[in-house]
């Protein structure tokens, strides 16, 4: 067995021991794991799980704009993969394909595409996404990563998608990028796909008065500014007491 894991399985021995001795002192028990959890994933570096996907090739040069969120550079964040949460890993999410790419290097070739159904949610920038995946509701999204703009009682998800577009001009082929972008409320289990004021009205029946009244107090307008409404929406809704 290499040195390296003897070493770690000491440390979790070490710190299970503290951990049991002194209960009452759960900060220190957990330090003590988060300790030696990093400690392990900093000795298998390249050989640990995450690092298990399909070789990501990236995308022609040609196409304007890129396929990736926000920015083709790369982020520090977390992920939940496979039931186990992963820290300080570089990634970035690209829209096109709907897909997690980490890497353990930035600046090495070894960009890995993450088998999607196995991530459960992943955060980096302070913004966190979520795994929706099939369901028997009519009104459920379709399968992917969303980002999670507020929650509570009245959650706001985006699901955020980029193709390619194609146009002649003259005798050239172009390609871009082209993002779309669509919004859900998610309240008792149940989605609404929010396209208009009136999508909204239905999802927060329990309150359209008061949500109205705070929207024109506000000079708020979905129409003019959808993201920023919802979330406002949301805020004022998680705050009430209904």
């Amino acid at each position: 067995m290499p040195k390296y894991s003897l070493v770690i399985i000491f440390l979790f021995t070490v710190y299970n021991l503290n951990a049991q001795q002194y209960t009452a002192d759960s900060t220190f028990a957990k330090a003590g794991t988060d300790y030696a959890r990093q400690l392990y994933f900093a000795q298998r570096g390249e050989e640990l799980a995450i690092y298990k996907g399909v070789h990501h090739v990236g995308y022609l040069a040609s196409i304007e704009g890129h396929a990736y969120f926000q920015s083709p550079d790369w982020q520090k964040g977390s992920v939940l993969y496979d039931g186990i949460l992963y820290e300080n890993i570089i990634m970035k999410y690209d829209l096109y394909k709907d897909q997690l790419l980490v890497t353990p290097q930035e600046q090495g070739r070894m960009f890995i595409g993450l088998f999607s159904p196995r991530v459960a949610k992943f955060s980096f920038s302070g913004l966190n996404f979520i795994r929706i995946d099939i369901s028997e509701e009519k009104t459920s999204p379709a399968p992917g990563f969303y980002l999670q703009l507020a929650s509570g009682k009245l959650t706001v998800l985006a699901k955020r998608t980029k193709i390619i577009s194609e146009r002649i001009e003259g005798r050239t082929f172009l390609q871009k990028f082209d993002e779309t972008v669509k919004y859900y409320l998610l309240k008792n289990g149940i989605y609404y796909y929010i396209k208009n004021k009136k999508d909204i009205q239905a999802a927060i029946e329990d309150e359209k008065k008061e949500v109205q009244q705070f929207l024109s107090k506000n000079k708020l307008n979905y129409r003019k500014n959808p993201e920023q409404t919802l979330v406002a929406i949301a805020e004022f809704y998680n705050q009430s007491s209904h």
